[in-house]
């Protein structure tokens, strides 16, 4: 077979997999927050977007929705509206500063702390599992494949 074919055929299945896998994933982290948060009725279901703007608020002080679009590579408009989602699940709240009564920042409540906490433990157990599929390659195998997916998801 072309090798070409067959790596295209290799890719295809590589893609269904992670499909399948992040369905499963997703599902393992939505089953984890509705035992560990409380009020989770209130929650519902969390978009994995929704998931890591909580964990951009987590991450810093004074986060806008500015800084949030800018990490996440998400428009503000779409911010905007997954924040007053997040908001109204009682995840985020918002405030200002005494002396800027114009600008609006997020933070955790006790819930998003919590939901953000397992979330983050989750991508690390998930980083943890990729290094070590990755220590079965040599430093040369490693650097192709970085420059493989970097090309890859270019703009």
């Amino acid at each position: 077979m072309d090798p070409k074919k067959k790596l295209w055929n290799r890719w295809i299945t590589f893609l269904h997999k992670q499909e399948e896998r992040s369905k499963l994933r997703e599902e393992m982290l939505l089953r984890q927050i509705k035992i560990s948060v409380p009020d989770y009725d209130k929650v519902g279901r969390l978009s994995v977007t929704e998931l890591h703007v909580l964990q951009e608020v987590g991450r810093k002080d004074r986060v806008n929705v500015t800084t949030i679009a800018q990490h996440i590579g998400v428009t503000k408009s779409a911010i905007s509206k997954i924040t007053v989602k997040l908001l109204k699940k009682g995840l985020l709240e918002r405030y200002q500063l005494e002396d800027n009564q114009k600008e609006v920042f997020f933070r955790l409540t006790s819930a998003g702390e919590m939901v953000n906490e397992i979330h983050e433990h989750y991508h690390q157990r998930l980083e943890n599992d990729v290094y070590r599929f990755l220590d079965r390659y040599t430093p040369a195998e490693l650097a192709f494949l970085e420059e493989v997916i970097r090309e890859a998801t270019e703009d």
